[in-house]
């Protein structure tokens, strides 16, 4: 009986220790090296001597309205950099000065600008991937960035309400003609009243 239960134990422990070396094969330093683990929201990349982290669009929920651009852009060369990042059509380009930082998210006390990055319309959804192209020093590079929404309650004050170009104007909106209006017909009624009694 003594036998057979250590013949038992050793095919038991055999079959344990299959699986273990299995998982230290997968985790060799010649395989994690290719392995690089996104922290967080945002999709991350590397362009020439520029590295993008964070890069993401945010929009409301119902897919509908126009979207912010998120991105955080490192320099690691010695000289100044111009990228740029094109998506759905339209592209924006931002210079990075040697071994500097540039963030875009008016939200951050990190920010390198105030003025947010507003895309009218884009050809993806709430949870979609967009592809969005970063280019620099002659490279370029299709990242694929999340589409992220207020359904995330920390994300609701970066949905933009209006693109600038969708804010009516005091003409579009006509209150110059609806001020004057009731003027106007007030004047006519007035003639028409004393035309009558003349």
């Amino acid at each position: 009986m003594k036998r057979h239960t250590r013949a038992a134990l050793a095919v038991a422990a055999l079959a344990l220790v299959i699986p273990v070396s299995g998982c230290a094969s997968l985790l060799s330093p010649q395989q994690t090296a290719d392995y690089q683990y996104n922290g967080g929201d945002g999709a991350w990349g590397t362009v020439g001597e520029i590295e993008v982290r964070g890069l993401m669009l945010i929009m409301d929920e119902s897919g509908t309205g126009p979207a912010q651009l998120l991105f955080t852009l490192i320099n690691k060369g010695d000289s100044s950099a111009s990228v740029s990042l094109a998506v759905s059509g339209e592209t924006f380009t931002e210079s990075v000065a040697a071994g500097k930082t540039f963030v875009q998210d008016p939200q951050s006390p990190a920010s390198s600008t105030t003025d947010p990055i507003v895309l009218d319309s884009i050809d993806a959804k709430p949870g979609d991937l967009i592809d969005i192209t970063v280019s620099t020093g002659g490279q370029e590079k299709t990242i694929q960035a999340q589409v992220l929404s207020d359904s995330l309650p920390y994300y609701e004050e970066y949905v933009p309400t209006e693109s600038p170009s969708a804010v009516p104007t005091e003409d579009a909106t006509g209150s110059t003609g609806e001020e004057t209006s009731p003027a106007e017909g007030s004047t006519s009624t007035e003639s028409a009243t004393a035309s009558a009694n003349g």
